[in-house]
């Protein structure tokens, strides 16, 4: 076998590789009933009556190259009237498909916007566990709102209070303008993570023992089109993810005195923002996880399936135009 093609064999082989390695990216989409999607064999809904949509629900969409599925479960804790920061332990909340585009919770009311995930009253979750390790890359959002009100005449702007709705002649100020602030977690306790009757339930809001604040998200806004809000760009990996509207009290673990996260993006304030949860992108850990926390032990961000699938176009070109030119030389 010659050089040349040697090398034409490896650029080949690198461009597959390439092409490969995104059928272990997936994405994750929640618009629509918990417990009832599609050939749902891993998960079923329970409990899910109840003034507040009762105990936990959840969803098993999406797949890895391994089949890997998601569950979803609804948290909310109370928040402390004088400075807002949580208070109490996690309690079981129903989600809810209240008006479509993606999950919400009605743990404080379901007017709007209060029948999406907040943290005006309650500050509400999703719990996600998945079957297997998983790097979570993107969040996305169908629907956003900050909890103000523009005045139609004058523009001026007003603050919801908890279960209110704008009031005539003032139009809500939510999706595709308003950033909203979200707070993403992971489990790095062994097993699985405490609580009865399901995980972290009963768990202190405040100290969250066992978990890790990946990172705090400032600019996340409405987004329904992978790839979503980049989110965990260290690329940690865990089987638990906790995804909750922001509030400075949550603890980066459960010996941390302050709010430091891995990574913090945008400015951060503590009350009046609204999202549903529409999906999540991530990648199955396929590698040994790093005593940091990162799948493969390195901090190098997942590709997402377009570069890899350009790269891998760039490497046959290339490998096309030198082989034309042996030919024209020989």
């Amino acid at each position: 076998m010659t050089i040349r093609n040697i090398r034409w064999n490896l650029m080949a082989l690198g461009a597959c590789a390439a092409l490969m390695s995104t059928s272990a990216h997936a994405v994750w989409t929640f618009d629509n009933s918990l417990g009832t999607v599609g050939n749902n064999t891993n998960c079923s809904a329970v409990n899910t009556s109840g003034a507040n949509g009762g105990g936990n629900t959840c969803a098993s969409t999406g797949s890895l190259v391994d089949n890997t599925t998601v569950k979803l479960s609804g948290v909310y804790t109370t928040n402390n009237t004088t400075t807002g920061n949580v208070n109490g332990n996690w309690t079981a909340a129903g989600l809810t498909l209240y008006a479509g585009n993606g999950q919400g919770m009605i743990s404080d009311g379901n007017a709007t916007p209060n029948h999406a995930l907040d943290n005006t009253g309650n500050t509400e979750g999703v719990l996600m566990q998945f079957s297997a390790s998983t790097v979570l890359t993107s969040i996305g959002l169908g629907y956003t709102s900050n909890g103000q009100c523009k005045n139609n005449v004058t523009n001026s702007i007003t603050t919801l209070t908890n279960d209110a709705s704008c009031p005539t002649g003032t139009t809500l100020i939510q999706n595709g303008t308003t950033q909203v602030d979200l707070s993403v977690f992971r489990w790095t306790g062994t097993g699985t993570p405490t609580g009865s009757p399901t995980a972290l339930v009963g768990q202190a809001a405040g100290t969250m023992a066992g978990w890790e604040l990946v990172g705090n998200y400032g600019t996340a806004a409405y987004d329904i089109t992978n790839p979503y809000n980049a989110v965990n760009g260290s690329g940690k990996s865990s089987s638990w993810w906790l995804i909750t509207a922001y509030n400075q009290g949550f603890t980066q673990t459960s010996t941390s005195a302050n709010t430091i996260a891995t990574e913090n993006v945008g400015s951060l304030d503590n009350g009046g923002d609204y999202f549903k949860l529409f999906s999540v992108a991530g990648t199955k850990c396929a590698s040994t996880v790093g005593t940091n926390g990162v799948c493969g032990g390195t901090s190098v961000k997942v590709p997402e399936p377009a570069t890899l699938a350009l790269t891998s176009v760039a490497l046959l070109g290339v490998a096309g135009l030198r082989r034309r030119k042996a030919k024209m030389a020989a």
